[in-house]
């Protein structure tokens, strides 16, 4: 005679199912408490909405009833981590994305305006990196000069590496995202903390060398280790990650965020500006076209220690440069291709203010002074159509692909003999990520 899995008594099932309902319900709470760490990096709080949802989704800024919705703007700016005894300029610029911060958060009027998250496009502590996460640079760089009240601590930044951040240890700058050291005695009088305060605020992202952030419904951010993308290319079998970056960027682009419209690359060095840092071939032949068939509008990179913007097709590349950490570099006036791509150009410091309203792009190009010196906008009248068609093009494309989700949405689509163990193995990891982040808590 056949038998259920339960056998002859189904009442042996009780416990299995008694068990595997506690299972999910402490499953649940330890991803609610987990989530609800104040610990945990910003990005991953502020950004989580989006992150986790399926990759293919309606991708637009406007409701069902065509109201937009979500318009936000974003700072960006590299070459910024002056030593210590070199920060006059640095903290000008640091003093103007404060400003610029608690501006947009103070007028009720003004909540498009509103900055998101800041973009570090490399060499965020000169000349040698960082020895580990414990460096005291982590303090005297980055938290104790771009300080201030709760609208700046709550913006999360966006962080790339380097070349200068690769001649230290750049791993422990991915290690300070999850950073949990106490401030010394002397770090503690500076920065004017409680005795029991701690001056890592949680701002610092950099989960991985080269990452992807969905900042939106309709934004994606795909931050890119370039100096590791050279390394790779001039010494292969030195590259520690196989080569696989560009892989992975190209999945990202190209399937697994085709249907976001606007898609934002960060990167350290340049593909089109006016030196004296050279534009690499490579990054060029495999940039270029990669941005050009993702329908990607702007790539943001630092390197040349000023600002300046080119343009080639639809594409921007955005040189925010002007960080301060270092002395400011000129160019070198007799590249025939300055004048061919180069838009814009200023030897000074300053940021570059990035703002999505509706269905454009825009951008500001500011000085030290927060004075406007150039405008431009990704979705203008004579790139809009051949983006949208671009678009069309490439979710087309998307929409004949095997749909996939991203690691984060397989929760929901694990059949239940596997969902189980993973919520046990998801509540150990979430208890052991909250003993390691307690000592970020804020009192």
């Amino acid at each position: 005679m056949p038998t259920g899995v339960c056998g002859r008594d189904p009442q042996l099932c009780l416990p299995g199912v008694v068990a595997a309902v506690v299972l999910f319900v402490v499953g649940i709470v330890a991803l609610t408490v987990d989530a609800a760490i104040p610990g945990v990096p910003l990005a991953e709080v502020v950004f989580a909405p989006y992150n986790l949802h399926p990759v293919v989704e309606e991708a637009a800024s406007t409701t069902a009833g065509g109201e937009e919705v979500d318009d936000f703007c974003f700072i960006s700016h590299g070459c910024w981590g002056g030593k210590p005894s070199k920060q006059k300029q640095q903290k000008e610029i640091a003093a103007l994305i404060v400003r610029l911060i608690e501006d947009a958060a103070r007028h009720p009027q003004r909540q498009d305006e509103r900055i998101r998250f800041v973009v570090a496009a490399g060499d965020n502590f000169y000349p040698h990196g960082v020895r580990d996460v414990h460096d005291t640079r982590f303090f005297t760089t980055f938290e104790g000069v771009y300080s201030g009240g709760s609208e700046v601590q709550r913006v999360p930044w966006l962080v790339a590496l380097g070349n200068h951040d690769h001649l230290g240890n750049w791993s422990a700058q991915v290690s300070y995202t999850y950073a949990t050291r106490e401030p010394t005695p002397h770090e503690r009088r500076g920065f004017n903390l409680t005795p029991n305060g701690t001056a890592v605020t949680g701002r610092w992202y950099m989960p991985h060398p080269y990452y992807v952030v969905k900042v939106s419904n309709d934004m994606v951010v795909v931050v890119l280790d370039t100096v590791l993308m050279h390394s790779c290319n001039e010494h292969p079998d030195a590259c520690w990650d196989a080569g696989k970056q560009k892989a992975v960027v190209e999945d990202w682009l190209l399937r697994m965020y085709a249907n976001v419209p606007y898609k934002v690359v960060v990167g350290h060095y340049p593909v089109l500006s006016n030196g004296p840092h050279e534009n690499y071939p490579w990054l060029q032949d495999w940039l270029i076209p990669l941005l050009t068939r993702s329908c990607a509008s702007l790539y943001i990179h630092a390197d040349n220690h000023y600002l300046q913007v080119s343009k080639r097709g639809f594409q921007y590349y955005a040189n925010s440069g002007g960080g301060g950490g270092a002395g400011l570099h000129h160019s070198f006036k007799d590249k025939s291709w300055m004048h061919r791509d180069s838009v814009f150009h200023s030897v000074e410091t300053g940021v570059m203010v990035h703002c999505k309203k509706g269905n454009r792009l825009t951008h500001r190009v500011l000085s030290k002074t927060g004075d406007v010196l150039f405008r431009f906008a990704s979705w203008d009248s004579d790139d809009g159509a051949p983006l949208a068609q671009c678009l069309a093009k490439l979710m087309e494309g998307a929409a004949t692909r095997p749909q996939r989700v991203r690691e984060d949405g397989l929760l929901v689509l694990l059949p239940p003999v596997a969902l189980l163990p993973l919520l046990l193995l998801l509540f150990f990891v979430s208890a052991k990520r909250q003993y390691r982040l307690r000592g970020r808590r804020r009192v």
